[in-house]
């Protein structure tokens, strides 16, 4: 978990409310990671919110004062706030506090996918540490542990949804900007539980531009939201033909889960046709467009001229 933020893969070392002067007073962050390499020493503190509690930026920013006095590496906060974007720290402080020290951020819905996935699927050699690994997968699952789940769009989503249905939405309404992040954090968060399950590695696709300025990436769902009242956004799942396309639309009241794929080019219509049958043949019979036998080429010259030679599903 520490090494994607700086740490080397040494000794680690960790104590819980370590005390601090600053400024002629007292601070006490909730823990302080330390790991050793040979002569390289790696220093973070932590800062630990849970249930509905947020991050509060005065305290923060209190804490990377104390890192660059002390000449730490990190701030490292936890809690159940879902950053927008990867690399996007959910709360905003003052940006000369960063130049010294880095500030990262991890879900609880993070921290138990890791140790999920590592206890089911990577596997711990240790049978000590097997257990107690299995003991806080245990206490994070229980409802009163304070790690919750994405629950909700918040506080904007109604005014919002209803003003996408009036019409009356606008690309400056502060609360679309605060919309489309909730849903790249509920997409955040569906990866991290469906990555749980499969026991593999599942992200949000963003572009590099968008991924390097979170501000285009909202931005371009503000715009989407106001002119066609719809969010969508893509995660990628490993072994599977395409990103898999997530669209909420507001007026119809809908979300639709998509992949795309490209059927052969070469060959008959026919075989085309036919190939794109067969990728149905173990859907649900409530599938809207099943069928298990192939297609004949009347049917197929019949559906050409009823549909102006486009076919669709």
């Amino acid at each position: 978990m520490t090494t994607p933020f700086g740490a080397p893969a040494g000794a680690m070392e960790t104590f819980i409310e370590v005390p601090f002067e600053l400024g002629g007073k007292k601070v006490f962050p909730d823990g302080l990671i330390r790991v050793k390499w040979g002569k390289k020493v790696w220093v973070a503190l932590v800062e630990v919110k849970t249930g509905t509690n947020e991050l509060q930026r005065e305290q923060l920013e209190n804490y990377l004062d104390v890192a660059r006095e002390h000449h730490f590496d990190a701030l490292i906060t936890i809690s159940n706030e879902i950053a927008p974007a990867p690399g996007v720290h959910p709360t905003v402080v003052d940006g000369r506090k960063l130049r010294s020290v880095a500030m990262y951020h991890l879900s609880w819905s993070e921290v138990l996918t890791l140790a999920v996935m590592q206890r089911e699927f990577r596997g711990v050699a240790d049978p000590d540490q097997a257990w107690i690994l299995g003991e806080l997968i245990r206490y994070l699952e229980h409802p009163k542990s304070g790690a919750l789940e994405f629950s909700d769009m918040g506080a904007s989503w109604v005014p919002v949804r209803d003003a996408v249905t009036s019409g009356t939405l606008r690309k400056a309404d502060k609360d679309a900007a605060e919309v489309a992040g909730r849903f790249d954090a509920l997409l955040r968060f569906a990866s991290l539980k469906l990555g749980q399950r499969l026991g593999a590695e599942v992200t949000q696709v963003l572009s590099r531009a968008e991924t390097t300025d979170p501000v285009l990436r909202t931005t371009a769902l503000t715009n989407m939201l106001v002119t066609d009242g719809v969010l969508r956004g893509q995660v990628r799942i490993p072994n599977t033909v395409s990103p898999l396309t997530v669209t909420a639309d507001l007026r119809a009241g809908q979300v639709t889960c998509s992949f795309d794929l490209t059927a052969p080019t070469d060959g008959r219509a026919t075989t085309r046709v036919n190939w794109m049958l067969r990728q149905l043949k173990d859907s649900p019979d409530s599938s809207a467009s099943r069928r298990s036998s192939p297609v004949s080429e009347p049917e197929l010259r019949n559906c050409s001229a009823s549909h102006g030679r486009t076919l669709r599903r």
